[in-house]
C-alpha cells in the first residue's frame, strides 16, 4: 500500500484506444478506492491523526478534561485557548490539504479508479478535520456549568472556519487581479489549477512563509517556556498550551516530517519519532530523584527516632501533662488537596490564636499524601516563616499558604511537558534542565520566596525551605528550641508496588519502605523539601515517574538484580491516598518502645504518653455529603466507634463482564484508604478524639479541579466551607457544611487543653 509508484507525465505518448469489444473504463486511475484513501490517511497522518487524537484525549481523559477547565478570572487565558484552538484546527486543515493538494515524485497517491471520489476526499478530508476537533471540545465546554460561554465561542470558531474552508476557492476566484494577494497566491498562473482543484507541483511563497513563520513560533514558545517557564504558561494558561502544542506537532510532523521529505528524500520520515522515542528511552531519562538542583544548599542531617522526638515534645509543648498530642494526614488529590491541607490547617492555627493558643505546638506530625504533602509542607514552611518575620502579626500562616497553594501550579508543568520535555523523549542524551519534575519544583521554589517577600520579610535571610534539604526544617528546630510538626510525605514504588515513605524522623519497625534508609544505598543524599513533595504528588500524566538510583550500581543478573535503577516513583495515591498508614506505623511504633499506653491515675506518666492525650485531625478533599463522614456529629464520648455509611449504599454497573474488573482495581485504592482511615480513629480512641474535616459537596457548584491549578471560585468555595460563611439552600450542601462545622468545632474544645 506505501509502495511508491511512478507515474508517466503529463506530456507522455496517449495510451491506445482500447479494443472496441471492450467497455470503457470510469477514470483513466487505476488505483481502488480504499487504497486511495488508505494512501491519503497515510500521507496526513500528522494532521488527521493528530486531530484525532487529541479529540479523544481532551474528551475522555480526565486530566485532560481539568486541564481544559484551568483558565484563570482574567481575559488573557481565555484570549488565548481562543488563539490556540482556532490555530490548530486551521494548521490541521491547512497542511493536510497541502499533503493532498502536491504531486509528489514518487507520487504514492496515484489516480484513483473513480475520479471523483478522489476528488472530494481531497475536498472533505482536510475541511472534516475542522468540526471532527473542534465539535468534540466545543461540547465539551458546553457542558460545564460556568463554562458555557467558553464552548459558545468555540463553536463559533469552528463554524467560521468551515465555511472559510467550503468558501475558500470561490472567494479566490472573485480577487481582483490588482489585489496583493492575487499576487502573493499566484493566481495569475494557477486560477485554473484552483478552480479545477487540481494537484500542483510546488508551493507559493506566501505558504512557505506561513509554515516558516508558523514553525517558528513554536521554537519561540518552546525558549519561553525553558528560560521563563511560569511567566510564559501562567499568561497563556494550561489550556491555550496544550492547543497550541497540537498544532505544532501537526505542523511540524506534516511539513518536517512528511512534506520537505517527500520533496527532497522521495520518501516521507512519518515513523521517525517512534523510532527515536524507542531507540533513546534507555539513555535520555532526566526525570532523577535527588539530582541536586541549584537551590540545594547541603545534603540531608542525620535523623532522630520518631520516639526521640516524642520525648523532646513531652519535655518541650506536651510537658503540662494535659495538652492532647495532634496527629494529622492530609489526603491526596492534587491543587484541592494542597489548599484544602493547608487552608484548614492555618484556620485551626487562626481559631487557635484567638484564643491564646498555639494549635501548632500540639501537631506532633503531619502525614500527607499526593496533593496533601505540598498541603502539609506549606503549613509548615508558613510557621517557619512567621517565627522568622520581622512582622510575625502581618506574617498570616492562613493568608500565606492560601496565596501560595492558590497558585497555577499546573500550566508551567503542561508547557514544559509538551515543549521541552516532550522533545527530550527524541535525543539520545538527557538534559537535566529539560526535566518538568524540576521545573515543577522550582515553580514552587520561586513562589514560596514571592510570597514571602510580599508577606512575611525575615529579620535576617533564611534559605528557602522548599529548596533546602528535606531534614532543614527539623534541623533548625532543633537549633532554634521552638516546635515544628514533623513531616512524613508519602509516595509509591511503582515496580514493587509498595508505599515508601520520606519522614523527618525515623521509624525503627515500619511495613513500608523508607527512602532516605541508609542502609539501602540509594543516591537520595541532596533530596530537597521540593523533591520530597514532588515525590508524593507525581500527578499522572503531568508529571513524571521519578527515577530512583542506587549509589553503587549492581551486576548480578541470575539474581535479577541488575543495573543503577532502584526504581521509579510515583504518586503516593497508587498504594493508599489518605495518608493514614504512616501515622498507623507511628502508633505501633510509639507503643513498642513504650512511650504510648494507657495511664492509671497511680502510674508515673510523666515520660510517656497517655493514650487519653491522643487526638487525630483528617482533612479529606473529596467533595463529601453528610452521610459520607465516618464519625457523625462529631460525638465527644470515648471509644466511640467510626461507621462506614457506604457499606448500606445500593450499588450499579453496567456490563458487568465487562467493567467488573477494571472497577474493581481502581476502587479497591479508596476502599484501603477507608480501612486505613477506620482503623486508624478506633487506634487514637474512637470519634471522641477525631476532627474529620471534609470538604462539603455542593451540586450548586462544580467540584474543584483536580489538578495542579484551582480557579477563583474553587478557592472561595474552599475559603467559605472553611470560614463557616457559605451560604446556600444545596440540599446536600447544608448538611454537609453542617457536618464540617461540627467537628470544627470539635477540634476548637481541644484549645481549652492547650492553654
Amino acid at each position: 500500500m506505501l509502495i511508491p509508484v511512478v507515474y508517466p507525465p503529463h506530456d507522455a505518448p496517449p495510451t491506445p484506444p482500447p479494443p472496441a469489444d471492450e467497455a470503457p473504463r470510469s477514470s483513466e486511475g487505476d488505483v481502488p478506492r480504499l487504497l486511495y484513501l488508505a494512501r491519503a490517511l497515510w500521507l496526513c497522518a500528522f494532521p488527521v491523526g493528530v486531530v484525532v487524537a487529541g479529540m479523544l484525549f481532551l474528551v475522555s481523559v480526565p486530566q485532560a478534561q481539568e486541564a481544559l477547565l484551568a483558565l484563570d478570572a482574567h481575559w488573557g487565558q481565555p484570549l488565548s485557548l481562543f488563539l490556540a484552538f482556532g490555530l490548530w484546527l486551521l494548521l490541521a486543515w491547512y497542511t493536510c490539504r497541502l499533503l493532498l493538494d502536491r504531486r509528489f515524485k514518487a507520487d504514492t497517491l496515484g489516480e484513483c479508479v473513480h475520479k471523483r471520489f478522489a476528488e472530494q476526499l481531497r475536498r472533505w478530508l482536510p475541511r472534516a478535520l475542522i468540526p471532527l476537533g473542534g465539535l468534540p471540545v466545543a461540547g465539551f465546554f458546553l457542558t460545564v456549568h460556568g463554562e458555557r460561554w467558553v464552548g459558545a465561542v468555540l463553536l463559533l470558531i469552528t463554524a467560521a472556519l468551515l465555511l472559510f474552508a467550503i468558501k475558500r476557492r470561490v472567494w479566490l476566484q472573485r480577487l481582483p487581479a490588482q489585489s496583493w494577494l492575487y499576487r502573493a497566491l499566484a493566481l495569475e498562473t494557477r486560477a485554473q489549477a484552483v478552480a479545477d482543484l487540481a494537484r500542483e507541483d510546488r508551493l507559493t511563497n506566501l505558504s512557505r512563509g506561513l509554515l516558516t513563520l508558523t514553525l517558528g513560533l513554536q521554537w519561540v514558545l518552546f525558549s519561553a517556556l525553558l528560560w521563563w517557564p511560569e511567566g510564559t504558561a501562567r499568561a497563556l494558561g494550561a489550556p491555550a498550551l496544550v492547543l497550541f502544542a497540537l498544532g505544532s506537532w501537526v505542523v511540524f510532523g506534516a511539513v518536517v516530517l512528511t512534506y520537505l521529505p517527500k520533496v527532497y528524500l522521495r520518501v516521507p520520515l512519518t515513523p521517525l519519532p517512534l523510532v527515536l522515542f524507542v531507540l533513546f528511552a534507555p539513555l535520555n531519562d532526566n526525570h532523577i530523584v535527588g539530582r541536586a538542583g541549584p537551590g540545594t544548599i547541603t545534603g540531608n542531617a542525620p535523623r532522630l527516632g520518631v520516639d526521640v522526638w516524642l520525648q523532646q515534645w513531652l519535655a518541650g509543648p506536651g510537658a503540662d501533662g494535659k495538652r492532647p498530642l495532634v496527629l494529622v494526614a492530609v489526603a491526596g488529590g492534587a491543587s484541592r488537596a494542597a489548599y484544602w491541607g493547608s487552608a484548614a490547617l492555618a484556620r485551626l492555627q487562626e481559631l487557635g490564636e484567638q484564643e491564646n493558643v498555639n494549635f501548632a505546638d500540639s501537631v506532633f506530625t503531619i502525614s500527607g499524601t499526593s496533593g496533601g504533602a505540598l498541603g502539609a509542607s506549606t503549613f509548615v514552611a508558613a510557621l517557619d516563616a512567621r517565627r522568622r518575620a520581622t512582622d510575625a502579626a502581618a506574617c498570616s500562616p492562613w493568608k500565606l499558604t492560601r496565596a501560595f497553594t492558590g497558585q497555577d501550579h499546573l500550566a508551567a508543568p503542561v508547557g514544559l511537558m509538551l515543549y521541552p520535555d516532550l522533545v527530550q523523549r527524541f535525543l539520545p542524551i538527557d538534559f537535566p534542565g529539560w526535566d518538568r519534575s524540576l521545573g515543577l519544583e522550582e515553580v514552587w521554589q520561586r513562589d514560596w520566596d514571592r510570597q514571602l517577600a510580599l508577606r512575611c520579610a525575615a529579620k535576617t535571610p533564611a534559605p528557602n525551605p522548599f529548596a533546602a534539604p528535606f531534614t532543614a526544617l527539623t534541623g533548625e528546630m532543633a537549633r532554634s528550641g521552638g516546635w515544628l510538626p514533623l513531616l512524613s510525605l508519602n509516595t509509591a514504588a511503582l515496580t514493587r508496588g509498595q508505599r515508601v515513605y520520606q519522614t523527618q524522623f525515623r521509624l525503627h519497625e515500619a511495613d513500608g519502605i523508607d527512602l532516605l534508609d541508609g542502609t539501602l544505598d540509594l543516591d537520595v543524599d541532596n533530596l530537597s523539601l521540593a523533591q520530597a513533595v514532588h515525590n508524593s504528588a507525581r500527578f499522572p500524566y503531568i508529571s513524571p515517574a521519578g527515577t530512583v538510583r542506587l549509589k553503587t550500581p549492581h551486576h548480578d543478573g541470575d539474581a535479577l538484580d541488575d543495573g543503577g535503577t532502584w526504581d521509579h516513583l510515583g504518586d503516593g495515591g497508587y498504594v493508599e491516598s489518605s495518608a493514614t498508614l504512616a501515622l498507623l506505623d507511628v502508633l505501633r511504633e510509639l507503643e513498642t518502645s513504650g512511650l504510648l499506653r494507657d495511664c492509671k491515675p497511680e502510674d508515673d506518666c510523666s515520660q510517656v504518653l497517655d493514650r487519653r492525650r491522643l487526638r487525630l485531625v483528617l482533612l479529606v478533599n473529596t467533595p463529601a455529603r453528610a452521610d459520607d463522614w465516618l464519625c457523625r456529629d462529631a460525638p465527644r464520648g470515648n471509644n466511640i466507634p467510626p461507621v462506614d455509611p457506604g457499606r448500606r449504599r445500593a450499588t450499579s454497573m453496567g456490563l458487568p463482564e465487562m467493567v467488573a474488573p477494571p472497577a474493581g482495581i481502581l476502587a479497591s485504592n479508596g476502599a484501603r484508604a477507608l480501612d486505613s482511615q477506620l482503623e486508624l480513629i478506633k487506634r487514637v480512641g474512637g470519634c471522641g478524639r477525631v476532627a474529620e474535616l471534609r470538604l462539603p459537596k455542593f451540586k450548586d457548584h462544580r467540584d474543584p479541579s483536580m489538578n495542579w491549578m484551582l480557579n477563583a471560585s474553587s478557592r472561595e468555595q474552599i475559603d467559605a466551607a472553611l470560614t463557616e460563611t457559605t451560604r446556600t439552600a444545596d440540599p446536600w450542601g447544608q448538611p454537609a457544611q453542617a457536618q464540617l462545622s461540627a467537628h470544627l468545632k470539635q477540634a476548637r474544645q481541644w484549645f481549652n487543653l492547650m492553654h
